[in-house]
């Protein structure tokens, strides 16, 4: 890291609503076709709403501001940790915040906590702490 880029304290965040195309795409990606993220009959059943939003699509959306936003382009993921406290659903638009708690300049690694929520209850669906790298620049 330079002088000049500074991570630590900063914070990211991006609203989103979660489509049924969202949830199909993921399963056909993963394969995780289980019926409590395919089939809102079979949810009901089970206690839930309606369809549930797999737990790594959540993931995927803190990985992907950490790859865009913050801190960006040279962010590589070492470890993450997640608690899903609620489900999110189909139809939900939820927020996704990241901050970086702490980072080491002479190895180019930062710990960052993420937390996802529901953008009409406020309630938190998940919260967790990632370890994450940086790559070198051309010019370093």
């Amino acid at each position: 890291m330079t002088e000049h880029e500074k991570f630590e304290g900063k914070t990211a965040s991006a609203t989103l609503t979660i489509t049924s195309a969202d949830i199909d795409a993921f399963a056909t990606l993963t394969g995780d076709s289980n019926p409590l993220h395919m089939d809102a009959r079979y949810a009901q059943e089970r206690g839930f709403d309606r369809r549930v939003v797999h737990g790594m699509l959540l993931c995927g959306y803190v990985s992907r501001i950490f790859g865009m936003q913050l801190p960006g382009d040279r962010c590589l993921i070492h470890s993450v940790r997640a608690n899903f406290a609620a489900p999110a659903y189909e139809g939900d638009t939820i927020v996704v915040t990241v901050t970086i708690m702490q980072e080491s300049m002479g190895l180019g690694a930062l710990v960052a906590q993420f937390s996802i929520s529901n953008a009409g209850t406020g309630k938190q669906l998940v919260r967790g702490q990632a370890q994450l790298g940086l790559t070198r620049r051309d010019a370093e």
